[in-house]
């Protein structure tokens, strides 16, 4: 846990964070870690990308997306710290949390992302999110 709370600390400088998120990221991806508290890393990180620089939003938003490969954990992550902010995400953030949406094989995210049709540079993200949320809502009842 010192790894999330070197994040959470907002005296830490930005190569510390980012070297966090890197061995937090580490441990999901590659780590012996119950899906458990796999769910638990990612729901804390789900809400440390609303805080943090966009570098290192992007960083952490490519922490869940790895880490969150399991179809089970992917269903289950709390994306709402997200959703309630996508204003303050960047294009390359965005390109994340599409994905995560589209993993989620959760209907309700099909309106947020058909939102971003309109973004010229997200055009293929969101095609890709839409086609993946259907195959999986399609594949998984």
């Amino acid at each position: 846990m010192d790894w999330l709370n070197t994040l959470k600390n907002q005296q830490k400088n930005k190569n510390d964070k980012l070297e966090a998120v890197g061995y937090i990221r580490d441990i999901l991806e590659y780590g012996d870690i119950s899906k458990n508290n796999a769910k638990k890393f990612i729901d804390i990180l789900a809400v440390q990308a609303t805080l943090q620089d966009d570098d290192i939003k992007e960083l952490i938003l490519d922490a869940i997306l790895e880490g969150s490969k399991n179809p089970n954990l992917e269903k289950s992550i709390d994306l709402n710290p997200i959703i309630h902010r996508l204003t303050d995400f960047n294009d390359e953030c965005l390109s994340y949390i599409l994905s995560l949406l589209g993993n989620s094989e959760n209907v309700k995210y099909r309106q947020i992302i058909e939102s971003y049709k309109g973004n010229s540079r997200l055009k293929e993200d969101v095609e890709e999110a839409l086609s993946e949320l259907d195959y999986r809502i399609k594949h998984n009842k």
